[in-house]
């Protein structure tokens, strides 16, 4: 037992790169899950679809004729599915280790600048995981680009980690003014609708309150508490990246959020990197500039 709990808190060693590329790949897989479901789900693009065109453009009629041409040019279904071709094409390249660095940098570029394309035509069917992997999509260009400069790709690891710990903590916070939280009742009440409910689970919640309250406390508390993985020079990072990580993978099942569980994991390896010690950070052969 000594030895195990020796073994979860030992603080984490991770390189620069190894945690820029991991970040890349997690997200990367995202990107191209989401675009594999965005075209065998063209039903929703079609007309009476939730993401019909020619009512969503209705949101832009006061852009200029010029940028309202150009979105409807890449609102067509040609362009939509060849963007997500394209998308599932450098998402597939990110997932090869080894590649150079320009394809790393471009393939992330597109994935960033194709998820903001996204949103004019897609108002609908977007989550969180769409804005965490456009955030880290994003980074991760920057952190290409000038991988040259050691300090840039820290503070691009440092930014993703950040909003994860913001991401986690301020979910938290939020929920503590709640009384439907504090008490209990407010997971059954997600459980029961038809976007984010399981009725086996929903029904199990209502036959045991008090380990309803229970579950519901503890995520109050894993959520606030998500900034200890910062402290003891990351000694408890790997537990709470465990809990979190878990947390999203039982949230896969109950609630159907399938990408949460990839899109926010993505971001643990710059936490990890973030949180270790300043002395512990590995430097590679070429960290100068990773080939």
């Amino acid at each position: 037992m000594r030895s195990a709990v020796k073994g979860i808190l030992t603080p984490p060693r991770i390189s620069r790169e190894s945690a820029l590329t991991l970040t890349e790949q997690g997200s990367a897989l995202t990107h191209m899950i989401s675009s594999l479901e965005a075209l065998a789900a063209e039903r929703d693009r079609q007309a009476g679809g939730l993401n019909d065109w020619r009512i969503t453009r209705q949101n832009y009629a006061t852009l200029p004729r010029s940028a309202r041409q150009l979105l409807d040019a890449l609102s067509h279904p040609r362009s939509v599915r060849a963007i997500h071709g394209a998308r599932v094409l450098c998402a597939a390249s990110l997932l090869v280790p080894g590649t150079h660095r320009k394809v790393r940098a471009t393939a992330n570029g597109i994935l960033a600048l194709t998820s903001a394309v996204g949103y004019v035509n897609q108002r609908y069917g977007t989550d969180g995981t769409d804005q965490v992997t456009f955030i880290t999509q994003s980074v991760s260009t920057i952190a290409r680009i000038g991988n040259r400069n050691p300090r840039l790709v820290d503070a691009c690891l440092w930014y993703i980690a950040l909003q994860a710990t913001l991401s986690y903590a301020i979910s938290g916070i939020v929920k503590l003014p709640s009384e439907g939280w504090r008490s209990g009742e407010a997971l059954p009440g997600v459980l029961r609708t038809e976007s984010y409910g399981d009725p086996t689970v929903y029904k199990l919640a209502r036959k045991h309150p008090r380990l309803t309250k229970t579950v519901a406390h503890a995520v109050l508390v894993l959520e606030c508490s998500f900034p200890i993985a910062f402290a003891a020079k990351g000694a408890f990072a790997p537990l709470m990246l465990a809990c979190t990580g878990s947390f999203h993978l039982v949230n896969a099942r109950v609630m159907g959020l399938g990408r949460f569980a990839l899109a926010f994991p993505s971001m643990y390896p710059a936490i990890l990197y973030a949180a270790q010690r300043q002395d512990a950070r590995i430097l590679q052969p070429g960290d100068r500039g990773i080939k």
